[in-house]
């Protein structure tokens, strides 16, 4: 129980302070991260400009956004137990009550309203993932529209770490998160761990 409440602590910690890029390196013109020592490559979509935000912690990756979408790429890495974990036996962990209330915490502090959050095993790069999506809103009056905050994470193990790889619309107005979607799964296409 104490392993499964620390490495969710380690999931949210990092999927909340995320920063733009302490190794590796990034190509702005092509809208590349690459990192030998994790064996990671992350393309992104190359006809926008990505700014890369402040460097919070020391397991942050990469931490980029596109300004005109409000769309916030952020990629961890925190070192677990050696070998590879199979993030699958720790999805009960992503539907727990603590780590709900974790995620509704987050939404107050962001003076949004949580609407949901679901975790389903998927996989990314042909390696067992948890998938979340995290779901809020608030409606602004004054402007008669409803703002939704998503964030898609996926959690695996690779070598030893585990990676959180999120993609997050800081805003997008309710007719817009179908295209939100297909955009993020376009840019979780991009993503390649060896």
């Amino acid at each position: 129980m104490k392993k499964c409440l620390s490495i969710l602590a380690i999931c949210l910690f990092a999927s909340l302070a995320y920063a733009q890029t302490s190794s590796g390196s990034w190509n702005s013109r092509t809208a590349t991260y690459t990192n030998t020592a994790h064996g990671i490559t992350w393309k992104l979509i190359d006809e926008w400009t990505w700014v890369g935000r402040p460097i919070l912690t020391e397991s942050t990756l990469l931490k980029v956004r596109n300004d005109d979408t409000n769309i916030l790429i952020k990629l961890g890495a925190t070192k677990g137990d050696e070998g590879d974990t199979d993030a699958w036996d720790y999805i009960s962990m992503f539907q727990s009550k603590q780590y709900l209330d974790m995620v509704r915490a987050q939404a107050k502090q962001n003076d949004m309203m949580f609407v949901s959050s679901k975790a389903v095993k998927s996989q990314l790069c042909g390696i067992h993932a948890v998938k979340t999506r995290t779901d809020m809103k608030k409606y602004y009056p004054e402007h008669k529209a409803t703002v939704h905050g998503i964030e898609i994470m996926y959690n695996l193990y690779r070598r030893g770490n585990l990676y959180s790889v999120t993609v997050t619309a800081l805003s997008v107005l309710e007719e817009d998160i179908s295209e939100f979607d297909k955009i993020a799964t376009e840019l979780f296409n991009g993503f390649t761990i060896k």
